[in-house]
């Protein structure tokens, strides 16, 4: 399985909020694109954690789960329905705060998305 990146910049939100600054906005989103491997060998590519949009997104939707599975990390959950992206290579996700800040990136291998399949995507980010 594909480690998912936490980014700088959420990062840089996280120290800023523990020195005073704002609070850093909470989870709402999760962005869908099909940017996240080698066309030509259809190898996931690594995500930058300097990155500040993916690749080539093509759908952000609400989360569909947000859970806290240890004491370190924090896991985003989303789905596509049997309508959404049909025939696209999906192979690119990524966590998306509620001012539309990326957090954390995954990519994987692609997956063509047929119209008889729903694909559910968890993206665990570790601090």
């Amino acid at each position: 399985m594909a480690e998912a990146v936490t980014l700088l910049s959420h990062r840089k939100r996280l120290a800023k909020q523990m020195a005073g600054g704002p609070p850093v906005p909470k989870i709402a989103y999760m962005a869908f694109g099909d940017g996240g491997h080698d066309p030509a060998t259809l190898k996931s590519v690594q995500p930058s954690d300097t990155q500040i949009a993916l690749n080539h997104e093509v759908l952000r939707k609400p989360l569909m789960s947000t859970v806290q599975e240890d004491d370190l990390s924090v896991t985003g959950g989303g789905m596509l329905e049997r309508d959404e992206l049909i025939g696209v290579h999906i192979s690119e996700s990524a966590l998306v705060d509620e001012q539309g800040n990326l957090i954390g990136i995954k990519n994987f291998s692609p997956k063509v998305k047929e119209s008889d399949e729903r694909y559910e995507i968890s993206i665990k980010l570790r601090y």
